[in-house]
């Protein structure tokens, strides 16, 4: 029985890919199993490496974060920055440009860079890696984009109204250097009322349901579903969104409403593709949202989605404002804001946005002291740390702070884990 390969799956592709790691190494070029490859390790939910946080390493992949291509200046603060970079830190710098998702950018950085005859201070492996990762990604966005032709048409046929989300919508539509994104699978938006069609469009293309993953989407449709692609061997993950997908706490703590999105929605073609998308402010704040809730900001590849959003369509920061009081969401969306304009020299953010955000309450002061823009490339979402416990006490109302409070101990049964 051949094995199949889930794009998503970054275990198992490591298994087939990487020397050492099972017993096939690497599949020839060709193959699907190749294709499907993605070197880089499973994010992981603590560090492993000795290098202090906020060192030249940590701030070197922020800069490149941020990083304009083709700017002279930026290039040259890559280039001294990378001088001070110790062999230690070296070794937390591949760590975490795998964990934030970063390797496609950084090998992208490191091109232009060149071409602006400008030489990198950093080890010949580091950027082999990172060259490798982007050309699996970028295969393996290919197989995605295959895929993505073919359901967007048929479900655009079938009448549904539909989003695309995340990586593949982002690198499609904004980014600069569209493999600088890589993603994993296709996430979709569509209307809570309409699941059972698209449960039975997406029946009739072939997709099936993986029961066995957390489900946010009512009956009968499912949160993931599956394609098996011509070959047998590859498959292509979907997941589908009526909403955010985020702990049931937050629906309470939160007054989203997934029925504002589709009010302010439009059609737009997408590489010659019928969808819907979201207006720049929506797009901003639901991907601070889930770069806040899902992630405890330990995902820095949405910072740079927010760049390349407001790079193409400058949102209009008043309607942000409202955007996230009337959502009860600036505790989450505010410091994501706040770290942007500190994280971005180019001030694309302009400094009124998180100032007219950013709650005030202690918390979110003690919050914001524990973690610093420096220490976000070292952090970790699921580690147990100060700012993680914090983080659950952040709310707009004192209710759901106090609320908060009183779920800490149901979190420190949770999460003992290292940070």
């Amino acid at each position: 029985m051949r094995p199949v390969f889930f794009l998503s799956d970054h275990n198992a592709m490591d298994r087939a890919l990487i020397p050492g790691r099972g017993e096939g190494g690497f599949a020839m070029a060709g193959s699907p199993a190749w294709m499907t490859g993605n070197g880089a390790a499973a994010p992981r939910g603590t560090r492993r490496s000795a290098a202090p946080r906020g060192g030249a390493g940590d701030v070197f992949l922020l800069a490149a974060l941020a990083y304009r291509f083709g700017n002279e200046d930026d290039a040259g603060s890559l280039h001294e920055i990378s001088r001070g970079i110790s062999r230690v830190e070296v070794e937390a710098l591949e760590e975490n440009a795998s964990y934030h998702e970063l390797e496609p950018l950084l090998h992208l950085v490191c091109e232009d860079c060149a071409s602006l005859g400008v030489d990198l201070s950093l080890p010949r492996p580091v950027m082999e890696a990172w060259r490798s990762a982007h050309a699996r990604e970028t295969v393996r966005a290919t197989l995605i984009h295959h895929v993505a032709a073919k359901t967007l048409s048929a479900l655009a046929c079938a009448g549904l109204r539909v989003v695309p989300l995340k990586g593949y919508y982002l690198s499609a539509r904004y980014y600069e250097r569209k493999s600088a994104r890589g993603f994993r699978d296709l996430d979709i938006l569509v209307e809570e009322e309409a699941l059972g069609d698209l449960d039975r469009a997406l029946s009739s293309m072939g997709f099936r349901p993986r029961p066995e993953r957390p489900s946010f989407v009512p009956a009968p449709a499912h949160t993931v579903y599956f394609l098996a692609l011509e070959d047998g061997e590859t498959v292509v993950e979907l997941d589908v969104h009526v909403g955010m997908h985020w702990p049931a706490e937050y629906e309470r703590r939160t007054r989203f409403r997934a029925a504002d999105l589709w009010r302010d929605a439009f059609p737009e073609t997408l590489d010659g593709l019928p969808v819907w998308a979201l207006r720049p402010e929506h797009l901003v704040a639901t991907t601070l949202l889930d770069l806040a809730v899902n992630h405890r900001f330990a995902r820095l590849v949405k910072f740079r989605d927010v760049l390349e959003i407001i790079g193409k369509s400058q949102p209009s920061w008043e309607e942000l404002v409202r955007c996230c009081r009337d959502w009860m969401v600036a505790s989450y969306v505010g410091p994501g804001l706040w770290y942007l304009r500190e994280l971005d020299s180019a001030r694309r953010v302009p400094d009124h946005a998180p100032a007219s955000v950013l709650p005030s309450y202690p918390l979110m002061r003690r919050f914001l002291r524990t973690l610093p823009l420096g220490h976000l490339p070292s952090h970790r979402a699921r580690s147990f740390s100060l700012p993680n416990l914090i983080f659950f006490l952040l709310a707009d109302t004192p209710p759901e702070r106090l609320r908060g409070l009183l779920h800490i101990p149901h979190h420190l049964m949770r999460g003992r884990r290292p940070a």
